[in-house]
């Protein structure tokens, strides 16, 4: 039984978030280091992990992040917010502090926005119970606020090996900052949960669309497209290997059943298809290869705010996307992926990829299991949604009405898939 399967993951709100002190969070040479926590008086309960039910409460009180920086760290944090480099402050919640967290902004186009996402990285030695990331994206976008979480939730309920994600609120020295999307960093944690310690683990970031699983020929043209998270010293050697047998296998089926986990592949691609995550072709996703196990590879999703009806042409209204989209007869908006287009030439594997969509659609991509977790988030973001909305005007609108858009969505991608997928329908 997967354990993604085990009910339904998700979703909380977390409130104000970080607190930066100065420079780059490293003391200089000789110097005495501060208590990385600090107990306050008042009484302490653990940190939700995202995902995890005591993050949530349906009551509209939100679960506070609270980001404390000098007015220095802010400022430069502020001016540079395509910069990587980190300014260092403090963070806050429920009675504890963690000091010398470092903080900057995250993702890319999202770094051009009014409300920015934010990255907090934790001391090594000092992580926020088991986590030694936060990642809290902005969805200034998102009439919703929700597409993302709701997207994660798809996938895991799936079988894929997803992160959690939930809603937060945030503020900045005191002051409501907004809500966030705080979303699971991919790492031994996550890869533990899903029996994958000590996985090789990469992340496809490519920013010429080109981490699509192509034989990219050498080790340093994968090292170039692709972002190595776990065994840093073993170098890019054995995806290489995988991509270049990929394109270049003539028993595509029995190469992958002995390379890849063909049931989490399956519904990879399946949740991919309802949830409309046409970004993910040439980037935003993660590789994973089982090395104490079954040595197999698996797909595990990132950044899924484009998703629920949000287009390439900047719209929430379309939910009529082909399903095969991304092989190279459909490619999307950035292009095709190498590996979806191989294992969906293959006939066997092309059925199980439509018995899988057809099965998701009758048991988890339903208004019985979705509309019941987007009321509750509805329900959650009441005030803070409006306060968000004051604080960062933008294109967004009226959480109701968003709400309403992602139930629309999927109504409308079900009635698009039964009708293409059935096999006496004329699409």
């Amino acid at each position: 039984m997967k354990a993604s399967r085990h009910g339904s993951l998700i979703l909380g709100l977390l409130l104000p978030l970080l607190l930066l002190s100065g420079g780059c969070g490293r003391q200089p040479p000789g110097a005495a280091s501060p208590p990385p926590v600090r107990q306050e008086s008042r009484p302490v309960s653990a940190p939700p992990r995202a995902g995890d039910p005591r993050a949530f409460n349906g009551s509209g009180l939100l679960p506070v992040y609270e980001l404390h920086l000098p007015p220095d760290a802010l400022a430069r944090l502020e001016a540079s917010p395509t910069s990587n480099d980190t300014v260092s402050g403090s963070l806050s919640f429920q009675g504890q502090t963690h000091d010398g967290v470092a903080v900057r902004y995250r993702g890319a186009w999202a770094r051009t926005w009014p409300k920015k996402a934010l990255k907090i990285i934790f001391p090594k030695d000092h992580p926020f119970a088991d986590r030694h990331v936060l990642n809290l994206n902005s969805a200034w976008r998102d009439p919703a606020f929700v597409r993302e979480i709701l997207a994660y939730h798809v996938y895991a309920a799936c079988g894929v090996p997803a992160p959690r994600a939930q809603l937060v609120q945030v503020t900045v020295n005191g002051e409501f900052h907004g809500v966030f999307v705080e979303v699971e960093q991919p790492d031994k944690p996550l890869l533990a949960r899903f029996n994958l310690a000590g996985a090789s683990l990469y992340k496809a970031n490519s920013r010429a669309n080109r981490s699509d699983e192509r034989d990219l020929g050498s080790v340093e043209a994968f090292a170039a497209e692709y972002e190595k998270q776990t065994r840093k010293g073993e170098g890019f050697e054995e995806l290489q290997q995988f991509c270049h047998s990929l394109a270049t296998t003539t028993n595509l089926p029995g190469f992958f059943v002995q390379e890849v986990d063909v049931e989490r592949y399956v519904s990879y691609l399946a949740a991919t298809a309802l949830v409309q995550h046409w970004d993910s072709y040439n980037k935003n996703h993660y590789l994973a290869r089982d090395l104490n196990g079954s040595h197999r590879w698996c797909v595990i999703p990132w950044d899924l705010d484009r998703t629920f009806g949000d287009h390439w042409d900047w719209t929430f209204r379309h939910a009529d996307l082909p399903a095969e989209m991304g092989i190279h007869a459909i490619r999307g908006v950035t292009g095709w992926n190498r590996m979806q287009e191989r294992f969906l030439s293959d006939p066997g594997f092309h059925r199980r990829y439509v018995e899988r969509i057809r099965e998701l659609l009758e048991t988890e991509f339903t208004p019985g299991k979705l509309f019941p977790l987007l009321d509750s988030l509805e329900a959650s973001l009441a005030g803070a949604a409006e306060a968000d909305r004051a604080r960062w005007p933008g294109p967004a609108g009226n959480l109701h009405a968003g709400i309403l858009g992602v139930k629309a969505y999927i109504e409308n991608r079900r009635a698009f898939l039964q009708a293409s997928l059935d096999p006496h329908s004329s699409h």
